[in-house]
């Protein structure tokens, strides 16, 4: 048995950790370092040789490792790079390795593009498109297609950014003017910023393709709830969830207009139409009990919803949170962020609740000290902008 054991490459403690930008992982040895590119190697694509990776290495006391890692960076092919990476130690065997290359070998054949393309679907699919929107933008250096312009369009609209977004699905239409799917973002699009004439047109042009897709009574409701029309809004939102009670967006849609007028309970009787009890069902059950006041009830919501996903996300953690918070219980409030910060450290949203918890707490240091990385973050955007 004892010639089966592997020994770590780091024989000594570490306690300053790597973290993958792209997943928010944070590794501390060598082996998970390999582990991590391994199973997430379209995510490490630009950062497994990166020069900051590498001094990570050098800084754990392995400088012929972090040398090798340099040299391996002249490498052209990426499959040939990301093999001898992963080969570095003997931490996979050869049968591990060689089942990888058929795929990688796969993968650098398609166009830069695609590849490019399929990296952000999945930060698009995790909900994280500000991850998945640098992506796309370098895939449209390479092609500029009706695809990737209309993810890329999708995307901006779940950060808020409706005029890109817009501006994106416009440029996708006019690729595709008949594809459904570009017409419906375009009108959502269109919606969102206030183009309600160029919404009524094209939402008449895709009901002429396709007159029984329950998007446009919903995207009807959505013009009418955005010039805050509720009572129609509401009747268009209620065909549209009776024509499809799978989708959860339309029966949030409605909860939303509810909650503007404080009928909770109109609201969770709207919300149990949709028979998709998903992690967003309990994600918006825990946002109705924490409009109505009843924040205990808003955070078993949110584990539930933690409980109904095998990937929870930091946004979800981020809530748990902020109910905790708001329930005087800080201490569960740190728990939960802390889980939210592992997941994705950068971003801003975490941060700001994290320093509401450190004020809570009484750790007024650490408050200023958070606040002052956000700050930080915001003018390391304004330039790379």
């Amino acid at each position: 048995m004892s010639s089966n054991l592997k020994f770590c490459v780091s024989q000594q403690p570490n306690s300053v950790p790597y973290t993958f930008k792209t997943t928010g992982i944070r590794v501390y040895t060598f082996e998970e370092m390999l582990y991590h590119v391994f199973h997430y190697w379209r995510e490490s694509v630009d950062e497994f040789l990166s020069e900051k990776l590498i001094s990570w290495v050098a800084e754990l006391g392995h400088s012929y490792l972090a040398t090798r890692m340099k040299e391996l960076t002249r490498t052209e092919s990426f499959a040939a790079r990301i093999l001898e990476f992963l080969r570095l130690s003997d931490y996979f065997g050869e049968e591990e390795i060689n089942g990888l290359k058929v795929t990688l070998e796969k993968w650098e054949l398609r166009r830069e593009w695609e590849k490019l393309k399929e990296r952000a679907d999945l930060f698009a699919q995790k909900n994280e498109p500000e991850k998945a929107i640098p992506l796309y933008k370098r895939a449209l250096q390479y092609d500029e297609n009706a695809p990737i312009l209309n993810n890329l369009g999708i995307q901006y609209l779940k950060i808020n950014a409706v005029k890109e977004g817009f501006s994106y699905l416009t440029r996708a239409l006019s690729l595709e003017p008949k594809n459904i799917s570009i017409l419906l973002h375009y009108i959502e699009a269109a919606i969102l910023c206030g183009k309600f004439d160029k919404a009524s047109k094209v939402i008449q042009k895709a009901s002429e393709i396709n007159p029984n897709h329950p998007d446009i009574d919903f995207l009807r409701g959505l013009m009418s709830y955005e010039q805050k029309d509720y009572p129609t809004a509401l009747t268009y939102f209620e065909k549209a969830i009776n024509s499809n009670k799978t989708v959860p967006y339309y029966a949030h849609k409605a909860v939303d207009i509810h909650l503007k007028m404080r009928q909770y309970e109109k609201a969770l009787t709207a919300l149990k139409k949709t028979t998709t009890h998903d992690s967003t069902y309990y994600e918006k059950e825990a946002e109705i009990y924490a409009a109505w006041g009843d924040i205990p009830r808003a955070i078993k919501s949110m584990q539930s919803a933690l409980s109904a996903t095998n990937e929870p996300s930091a946004a979800a953690y981020t809530k748990l949170a902020a109910y905790y918070r708001q329930d005087y219980d800080t201490t569960r409030a740190e728990t939960a962020i802390k889980k939210a910060l592992t997941l994705n450290p950068e971003n801003n949203i975490v941060r700001l609740e994290n320093a509401r918890i450190k004020k809570g707490l009484g750790r007024t240091r650490e408050y200023q000290a958070v606040l002052n990385e956000i700050l930080k973050s915001f003018k390391d955007n304004y330039r790379n902008a």
